[in-house]
């Protein structure tokens, strides 16, 4: 069988190996799902074919030739297109503009907007953003908006001239029927020939779509086989990962006291009011499709946006207190995980230590923390297993896992009882969703009340208690545990009804 690309005991160290002597045969117009745990070596591979990385040693072959390309640039111009989950589109250029960035229709020096408008219009229509104007900024636009741009960016390389497709975490901040929609353009373009690699933690996505699967630990190839004999469970095992759901049969539970109130609460991003509670003790999950308005909810609970109406309240002891803005929060004791921790979570360039500390320090710790406190995080990240080289690496080259942890320690170390969480397992490996599950329900049954967004409604129905479901920015249903089918919480999804019966009972 003749490959597309073929890769020949490629390795890569940096401080450790990070690559052992891979090797991998891609056919043309085969589908090649690749996974592994975070720092498994995945991210590595997919840039050295792409060029945005050199190995140590090793050969790829392009169609039977020696693939030799110095930049991504000169790798996109042979016809290898990578679609990263380090979107690398520019905020202050329209979507037009980041989709045709490689080669610009020019007219008399500057841009010629009309070819411009019809190079992106059937591109922009395929990946399902019909509802985006071409001329929308690119920071405008929501992470799920932004991710179909990247693929569209992506899909801009001329059909005659596309071999390979590289596609990182792709339906990471997607809803259901945007994946869906995705993974038929990959099978329609794989159809034409175009061979791909499918990189997802989402372990059923791997299988539904694709012919082969690798699997990756430590660096090395340690499964390669044909996806219909394969099974989540095997792949698991491949990863030395453990089933993410063994723990979710908990039953119904009993909460403890109201902690959080929200009454009426609306803003221009979120113009329907709503109103919810959440108890001690107990996980709350927020369900809807893309654009439904969870993170919008979160961000009004915190206190984000100059524009809210309505009221927060917290209970304590007997006491009330009011959230009006974000040191509000934090003051009383609630913790934001955001849904983006690349631009809205990390401080990038900063420290490991730094971005775990920062939240203490606005809670008037001071700048200069005791040595105490530096134990205090050290012991919090051993907790959590965050895999790291000391507390002054940069958390730029921690696996995305190891980042959301991070977000995790920072707001373990305020003491947070109070948790807003947005996506809070997006992107990360199956024993990192495992370890993050663990903490979650360890803060339940600690007595803090936790609000959970996901787009994932098997995550919801093994962490909640109960879920609301929001539809077109309103909550038009909330189910109890053991009440809920994944078929009824579809279906509140997609209804877009205005009849608020039985939202908060």
């Amino acid at each position: 069988m003749n490959s597309r690309i073929s890769i020949k005991g490629l390795h890569k160290a940096f401080a450790e190996p990070v690559l052992i002597d891979v090797n991998l045969d891609i056919a043309p117009g085969s589908i090649h799902g690749l996974v592994g745990e975070n720092g498994a070596g995945k991210s590595t591979l997919i840039y050295i074919i792409s060029r945005l990385l050199e190995s140590d040693r090793g050969l790829i072959f392009l169609d039977g030739k020696k693939y030799i390309a110095k930049s991504r640039r000169d790798s996109l111009d042979q016809g290898i297109a990578l679609v990263s989950q380090e979107l690398s589109l520019i905020d202050t250029l329209t979507v037009s503009e980041n989709i045709c960035l490689m080669a610009l229709p020019n007219k008399y020096l500057t841009v010629d907007k009309k070819v411009l408008r019809d190079r992106t219009h059937k591109l922009i229509e395929l990946v399902g953003l019909e509802h985006v104007s071409p001329h929308a900024s690119i920071a405008s636009l929501t992470l799920a908006e932004k991710q179909l741009v990247e693929l569209a960016k992506a899909l801009s390389l001329p059909e005659s001239r596309a071999k390979l497709l590289i596609l990182d975490e792709p339906t990471s901040a997607l809803s259901a029927d945007q994946a869906d929609r995705l993974h038929q353009i990959i099978k329609d373009r794989a159809a034409e020939g175009l061979s791909v690699i499918y990189v997802s933690h989402r372990l059923e996505d791997v299988l539904e779509i694709s012919d082969t699967v690798s699997v990756l630990r430590d660096g090395e190839v340690v499964l390669q086989e044909s996806a219909d004999r394969l099974t989540r469970k095997t792949l698991i095992e491949a990863m030395s990962g453990e089933e993410l759901l063994g723990r979710a049969n908990e039953g119904t539970r009993k909460v403890g006291p109201l902690r959080l109130t929200v009454d009426s609460l609306s803003s221009p991003e979120f113009p329907k009011p709503i109103s919810l509670h959440c108890h001690s003790s107990e996980i709350l999950g927020i369900a809807g499709l893309a654009g439904s308005g969870r993170s919008e909810l979160l961000h009004m609970i915190f206190g984000l946006g100059e524009s809210r109406v309505g009221r927060v309240l917290l209970e304590e002891s007997g006491s009330q207190m009011q959230i009006t803005s974000p040191d509000r929060s934090v003051e009383y004791g609630m913790a934001l995980i955001p849904e983006d921790r690349k631009t809205q979570g990390i401080f990038k360039e900063q420290s490991v230590s730094f971005n775990a500390m920062i939240a203490g320090l606005g809670k008037g710790l001071g700048m200069l923390l005791s040595s105490r406190e530096h134990r205090s995080i050290e012991e919090l990240m051993d907790r959590l297993n965050v895999k790291r080289n000391g507390p002054s690496q940069k958390i730029d080259k921690l696996s995305g896992g190891n980042q959301q942890k991070i977000l995790m320690v920072r707001w373990l170390n305020t003491r947070a009882n109070v948790w807003l969480l947005d996506e809070p397992t997006r992107g990360i490996d199956v024993n990192s969703k495992v370890g993050i599950h663990d903490q979650l329900r360890l803060l339940r049954d600690q007595g803090a009340a936790l609000m959970v967004v996901s787009s994932d409604l098997e995550e919801l129905m093994a962490l909640c208690d109960r879920i609301m479901v929001l539809s077109e920015k309103t909550a038009v249903a909330t189910f109890k545990r053991d009440e809920w089918t994944k078929e009824q919480l579809l279906e509140a999804a997609f209804s877009g009804k205005t009849n608020q019966k039985n939202v908060d009972e």
